[in-house]
């Protein structure tokens, strides 16, 4: 017992002295740690240090957006192998988001005003693109890149959306400042409803030609490899001929064709879903959208020439508006072609994974190419 008592008696004086400095530390502690959390909170969001690396997030596997998703007909098997491949090949997540048949859809499910000569593959089409837009909207993502399957890219995708965010960043083409929260966290801002990245055609509106922003980029497609209408469009935003093959240009969105590639935002997602869905639909899905940015209901951003283009073989695998077994025409994806892009990820695919194992072996042990067999 009176052991203890020496040992509480000597405690005393101890956390006499203990107890200052121990509440001297933790209140450096709390100090120091509040003011570099207040200097992350206050990082210069302006620097080019800050928008070097947001940019950055273009090499991730979603190019800097939420995810990516894909709209692919259920029995388009042949489509959805190639979606991995290049998924694979280039370090990519796709996620699909199913084809939808337009003879399924209820015609309680149907939109207003929806014309009688719409085919049921549009009606089809514009169910699955719809079922993309609710799908970011069921999430927690900001933004949505969506692919149809037929999708083709510059193998160097990733720096030419790394520039995209540079120039969106400092973006001369948007009408209000960028919030503290896209300067931290998107990489291509959110002050749009559709980026379109893959239109097939587009054209600015005639009132605004003078608003577009128009910058170097070395995987620019020459003029050999851009489509006529694609061409028209360049011009019209102010490049010369000099400047085909080397620049490109964001402008708002006006005339737009095809949905090949495009990003939304929840904002954007909502707004589809409102206009073509809620209040009605009066055309097929690229072309109501095109309505529906010239009209003013819409913002967004169009891309050219793409960063995306359609892949095609000829024949009717193109489409999916023919029946099965009536597919054996066209060039097959070999002979395959993409336009209005600079170089193809499918043809670098093939050339990634060419094998000649044999000849391999030969090389490395020296051992003669074998005469033609005979089977």
């Amino acid at each position: 017992m009176s052991t203890l008592r020496t040992i509480v008696s000597r405690i005393g004086p101890l956390r006499a002295t203990l107890v200052p400095g121990l509440l001297l530390t933790l209140i450096i502690f709390l100090v120091v740690h509040s003011s570099r959390s207040t200097d992350d909170d206050n990082a210069d969001l302006s620097s080019a240090a800050h928008k070097a690396a947001l940019a950055k997030r273009a090499h991730n596997s979603s190019l800097g957006f939420g995810e990516i998703v894909y709209i692919s007909m259920p029995e388009r098997t042949d489509r959805q192998d190639a979606m991995s491949l290049l998924a694979d090949s280039f370090g990519l997540e796709l996620k699909l988001v199913p084809g939808v048949r337009g003879t399924d859809i209820s015609p309680k499910a149907i939109p207003d005003e929806v014309p009688e000569k719409m085919r049921p593959s549009e009606l089809g089409c514009w169910r699955a693109h719809a079922d993309a837009w609710r799908y970011l909207l069921e999430s927690d993502m900001e933004t949505l890149l969506i692919f149809e399957d037929d999708v083709d890219w510059n193998p160097n995708v990733k720096q030419t959306f790394e520039t995209l965010s540079l120039q969106m960043q400092d973006s001369k083409v948007r009408l209000t400042h960028p919030s503290d929260h896209e300067r931290k966290i998107a990489p291509y801002g959110l002050d749009w409803d559709v980026l379109y990245v893959g239109s097939c055609k587009d054209g600015g509106n005639p009132d605004f030609k003078g608003v577009s922003q128009i910058w170097d980029d070395p995987d620019v497609p020459s003029a050999q490899q851009t489509s006529k209408s694609t061409l028209e469009a360049l011009y019209n935003f102010g490049l010369t001929d000099a400047d085909i093959g080397k620049k490109r240009v964001l402008a708002p969105a006006y005339w737009t064709l095809c949905t090949t590639a495009y990003a939304i935002t929840r904002q954007g997602a909502k707004r589809l879903l409102l206009t073509m869905s809620y209040l009605g639909l009066h055309a097929a899905v690229d072309n109501d959208m095109s309505r529906i940015f010239r009209d003013g209901k819409l913002k967004g951003y169009t891309l050219s020439p793409p960063a995306f283009s359609q892949f095609r073989v000829g024949g009717t695998k193109d489409s999916d508006r023919v029946d099965i077994g009536q597919t054996r025409e066209g060039k097959g994806n070999t002979q395959g072609r993409s336009y209005n892009i600079k170089g193809s990820a499918r043809q670098w695919m093939v050339d990634n994974l060419k094998l000649d194992n044999w000849e391999e072996y030969r090389r490395a042990t020296g051992a003669k190419s074998p005469a033609a067999e005979t089977w």
